[in-house]
């Protein structure tokens, strides 16, 4: 004997449907949030790798080697290093041969270029803050110098004073579409630079001047 098969009706395709609209409608602000937090993890994790090969740079080529800012044109290639007004579009780490503090084209050895926001699609938003050793925020400085000697400094500009082996630099990585305070805490992604030049992403367990660091935003001290 054949069986007899038999296709769904169209109310129950209509309830599959509800249901899975209704599953559809409770997944998504979760997936929306997974997919900023690990855009601006990916990108954390990127500016890690960055300082790392900077600083193993400094020590194989006996050359200071800086990290900075720069303007991340159309085509994807860098321009005006260590301007600061492009903190969060581009990042660029060259070694300066000539030893005189800032960028010479066709002098100075390229190194390695990071893209942090494209051209007019910023996606990830970025803080740049130096702390002193009991994690008390001082300025923001965006150029970064690793020296052959295993030294590290950080200044507001290549042709600034740096200050060498002091405290400590956050970087804070988030969602630039994050509306308010909890919603960026919770997409965010942080990085410290100690003192050595040493790059870290933050964690648990930590000691509590850097668990105090790890927060996206400071801690207000008591009136």
């Amino acid at each position: 004997m054949r069986s007899k098969y038999q296709g769904f009706t169209l109310t129950e395709l209509l309830i599959v449907i509800a249901i899975v609209a209704i599953m559809a409608a409770i997944a998504f602000p979760n997936m929306s949030q997974w997919i900023a937090s690990r855009r601006a993890a990916s990108q954390a994790e990127q500016v890690a790798n960055l300082l790392r090969f900077a600083r193993g740079e400094a020590v194989r080529l006996n050359l200071p080697v800086y990290v900075c800012p720069a303007q991340i044109k159309v085509d994807g290639n860098p321009d005006l290093y260590c301007n600061t007004a492009h903190a969060g579009k581009g990042m660029v780490a060259f070694a300066d041969t000539n030893k005189d503090g800032s960028y010479t084209r066709n002098t100075d050895i390229d190194l390695r270029t990071v893209i942090l926001n494209a051209q007019n699609e910023e996606r990830t938003s970025y803080q740049f803050n130096t702390y002193n050793f009991s994690g008390t925020k001082q300025n923001s400085n965006t150029v970064w110098a690793f020296y052959p000697n295993g030294t590290f400094g950080h200044a507001a500009a290549t042709d600034g004073t740096f200050t060498i082996g002091g405290g400590f630099v956050k970087i804070a990585v988030t969602d630039a579409a994050a509306k308010d305070d909890n919603t960026k805490a919770s997409r965010a992604s942080i990085l410290l630079i100690d003192s050595s030049g040493r790059v870290r992403k933050c964690e648990s367990g930590a000691t509590e001047t850097i668990a105090k660091l790890c927060k996206y935003k400071d801690e207000q001290p008591s009136p």
